[in-house]
């Protein structure tokens, strides 16, 4: 109902327009016409009342006097249509077309319409009035007479032309609403939870870039709805091998298979952790992604930081037999970081390089400054990433190797928490890697400006 709602006042404004321009055509056609009558009467009555002073100034030359000018100013009187009377210099009539004057004095003062010449620049030898014969209203109705013809006509081509125009807007406005309509149908359905709609893209109007705004929309919508789906899937799974290892244990004792003993409770006790940090990683990632995790950001001395993080990570090295690297300038500048959170970024990093580089490897520490940013990497020589997975790298739940378990391999949560938190710090986080050489994993944070005030925010 809305788009017909629509369709009509597309038609209606179409028509609308069209008719106040047909309007506005006739008339100022009807003004032109009578303007230009009327000008077009002047000027013929005036080259007329030219071209008689000069017959009646040729006449008089050849004549040398008036005499016998009665018949000829008669006979153009009737074939004109006018009154005309000729007096010589003296005033006195010498022709009358109306025969009432002749022989006396004239000097009519000069009437609307009429026209009054003198015969002679130099030495005068006579005046001619000229007015009009017809009666007063004549030559109007005459024109009102015409412009009514005129105005028949004009009015009939307007209603022509307004049935055209409204067909001609009909059609328009169909072939203009047309992709409303399928934008339309494609957001019902999109309503209705067929998030594969797209409409398609026919121009590069603004049509045209509200379907593309629309498809942008429906897949991110569908994309979103897959990560959802999936992430209850990964979450479903995360949680079953735990909960089915404290259950076996559980049904184990119960049917005394096992005994209950330091060992089982020991194991019992070491799913129940890998539950519980599952539980809080997704709590943690849920509040990174959605904004909420409040950030104490400060000025910060950044080599501190990559500092205490290598010695929190240098027993486990030592216990793998892999080799530390600090590669840092004198001097950086500070950085406007919340520490405990970039803290965490670069434990995750250090801890995922530790459990991909075997025996004797090395990890390197290392930062540089990038114009407003400094950029820190963490580098290892281990088994490296294949190409295929490093878009999803930073998915959750996500692993490269597929042969890591859960006790040796984390949540896989520990990259989406670390890009979330770089992000929410302004930076960015990406990564390198050839498979059998190591990967390079380099995130940013931004360099503390004076003008910064140590404040809290929130991502």
């Amino acid at each position: 109902m809305k788009n017909r709602s629509l369709l009509f006042r597309l038609i209606a404004s179409f028509s609308v327009v069209i008719m106040v321009a047909l309007l506005a055509v006739f008339v100022f056609t009807s003004w032109s016409t009578a303007a230009e009558f009327e000008r077009f009467t002047e000027h013929v009555d005036a080259q007329r009342a030219d071209d008689l002073r000069s017959a009646l100034t040729r006449y008089y030359a050849s004549a040398g006097d008036w005499t016998g000018v009665q018949p000829y100013v008669k006979h153009i009187s009737h074939m004109w249509d006018w009154h005309i009377i000729v007096t010589d210099a003296e005033g006195t009539v010498v022709a009358d077309s109306a025969e009432e004057l002749l022989g006396k004095r004239y000097g009519a003062a000069r009437e609307p319409g009429s026209i009054v010449s003198s015969f002679g620049d130099r030495q005068p030898f006579g005046v001619i009035y000229i007015e009009p014969q017809s009666p007063p209203g004549t030559e109007r109705a005459l024109l009102a007479v015409t412009l009514d013809r005129i105005g028949y006509f004009l009015l009939f081509g307007l209603l022509v032309a307004l049935a055209a125009s409204v067909a001609l807007a009909w059609f328009l406005s169909r072939r203009i609403l047309a992709p409303v309509d399928s934008l339309r149908n494609a957001v019902q359905r999109l309503g209705a939870g067929d998030l594969t709609q797209r409409v398609e893209v026919q121009d590069r109007s603004e049509l045209g870039e509200l379907a593309v705004a629309f498809n942008a929309m429906a897949s991110a919508l569908q994309h979103a709805n897959h990560v959802q789906r999936q992430m209850i899937a990964d979450i479903a799974h995360e949680l079953r091998t735990p909960l089915s290892n404290i259950r076996g244990y559980i049904e184990a004792v119960r049917d005394r298979v096992i005994e209950p003993d330091e060992e089982t409770v020991a194991t019992l006790d070491a799913e129940a952790l890998l539950l519980s940090r599952l539980v809080d990683d997704l709590q943690e990632l849920s509040i990174v992604e959605t904004g909420q995790m409040a950030f104490d950001t400060q000025p910060e001395d950044l080599s501190e930081l990559l500092r205490h993080g290598l010695d929190a990570t240098a027993a486990g090295a030592d216990a793998c037999g892999i080799h530390l690297k600090l590669q840092i300038p004198d001097a950086l500048p500070l950085v406007a970081i919340d520490y405990h959170r970039i803290s965490q970024v670069l434990r995750n990093l250090l801890d995922n390089a530790l459990a991909h580089t075997g025996k004797g490897g090395s990890i390197t520490v290392a930062a540089a400054a990038r114009g407003n940013f400094i950029e820190v990497s963490v580098s290892d020589t281990g088994q490296g990433i294949d190409a295929d997975d490093l878009p999803y790298i930073f998915d959750r739940f996500y692993r490269a190797d597929r042969s890591r378990t859960r006790a040796t391999g984390g949540s896989g949560l520990g990259l989406t928490v670390s890009k979330g938190l770089v992000e929410a710090h302004g930076g960015t986080i990406s990564v390198k890697s050839t498979v059998g050489q190591g990967s390079r994993f380099f995130f940013t944070v931004p360099i503390f400006r004076e003008e910064d005030s140590p404040h809290k925010s929130e991502a």
